[in-house]
């Protein structure tokens, strides 16, 4: 099924035993060259490998569908060894065991040679019931947003970016983010992430800045109006700043869950959302590092955007003035909802709380 042929029929808001029950044609073969024949489609794999280990809790099936090593990236840390996958969810699990996944949407594409891109957004719903990361067991109920990035091959993820609301779930749980952010700061991360992280601001900071983009003409074809989409929305508004145009993009009634609990409705929300957010940082450059394009139904497709963000700290938070003009890096993923033209719905998802931790342990060390 191509990404952007409805023609197969909506698969989106099926109940979860439709899809886990969906068997492929065996006249047809797979769809997947080099996955199990199980998997109609790389959208079917995700949904069903993240169903069996997190849902179903078999955690050691990591091994099954990650590639040892599978590098994978987070705001955070690093990890590449299914080991390391393995010992990360189990510790999710362990302070949230009554977690549960709830797949809201796989924007996808295929990379060519086996090799397919997936975008999976999930919501969470969880208790706080055992220490971890954000402390000892508040008993709090939360919910949170998490993007998972993987690039798939041969029925296994070979590298992963993962994205979670952290900022948002620890308002829940009665935290307070720079709190938790200095907390964070106290931990070393390996020497990988910290060379990584520094590639990444190099190669961000020293982008040349890029033409200007246009918002997608109605003579596009939906994958190359999603590319148009992604690259006109980050340039326009992260690159140039100009917020004028979130009037263009998005319709008057748009909706955007945004990190922290920003969670805007309207043109002015969300041209003041991205405006207090931004004016955090100077010096800002932005990257789109990887677009994916899927139909949602007729009228109406979806894009999801992989993005870094890059620039000095020069926000107003007292608990952060002692990090002023130090070097910050954003990993981020945004998915797009558009119908007709215009932005109805938006779902960005980056670390706050890692963020701040960065800054702070860089501030430590000068």
């Amino acid at each position: 099924m191509s990404p952007i042929d409805p023609a197969s029929g909506p698969r989106h808001w099926q109940p979860i035993a439709s899809l886990l029950e969906g068997k492929p044609n065996p006249a047809k073969g797979s769809c997947l060259p080099g996955f199990d024949r199980e998997f109609s489609g790389i959208e079917d794999f995700i949904i069903k490998i993240t169903h069996r280990i997190w849902e179903q809790k078999n955690v050691g099936r990591c091994a099954d569908y990650y590639f040892d090593p599978c590098p994978v990236h987070t705001l955070g840390g690093y990890s590449d060894s299914v080991d390391e996958v393995t010992q990360n969810t189990l510790a999710t699990i362990s302070a949230f065991p009554d977690r549960s996944l709830i797949g809201d949407n796989v924007v996808w594409s295929d990379e060519g040679d086996g090799v397919f891109y997936s975008s999976h957004r999930i919501i969470s719903t969880l208790t706080h019931l055992g220490s971890c990361e954000f402390g000892p067991a508040t008993g709090r109920s939360a919910w949170v947003m998490t993007v998972a990035d993987c690039v798939c091959r041969a029925n296994r993820v070979e590298y992963e970016w993962l994205m979670r609301d952290n900022s948002f779930l620890a308002l829940q749980l009665g935290l307070d983010p720079l709190e938790l952010a200095h907390q964070w700061a106290l931990k070393q991360p390996p020497g990988r992430f910290t060379s990584w992280w520094q590639e990444e601001y190099n190669r961000v900071s020293q982008t040349a800045p890029s033409k200007r983009t246009s918002w997608p003409s109605a003579s596009e074809d939906l994958m190359q109006a999603g590319r148009s989409c992604a690259n006109a929305w980050l340039d326009t508004l992260f690159n140039r700043k100009e917020f004028g145009a979130v009037e263009t993009f998005y319709r008057p009634n748009a909706r955007v869950i945004w990190p922290g609990g920003r969670h805007p409705i309207g043109v002015r929300g969300i041209s003041g959302t991205l405006i207090q957010w931004l004016s955090q940082f100077a010096d800002t450059r932005a990257t789109c590092d990887h677009v994916a394009v899927t139909a949602f139904d007729k009228d109406t497709f979806d894009v999801a955007l992989r993005w870094t963000l890059a620039g000095r700290y020069v926000g107003k938070e007292p608990a952060l003035q002692n990090c002023l003009n130090l070097p910050t890096l954003v990993l981020a993923c945004t998915h797009l909802r558009v119908q007709a033209g215009k932005i109805i719905e938006e779902w960005t998802v980056f670390d706050e709380i890692s963020l701040y931790a960065n800054l702070i342990r860089a501030q430590a060390s000068t």
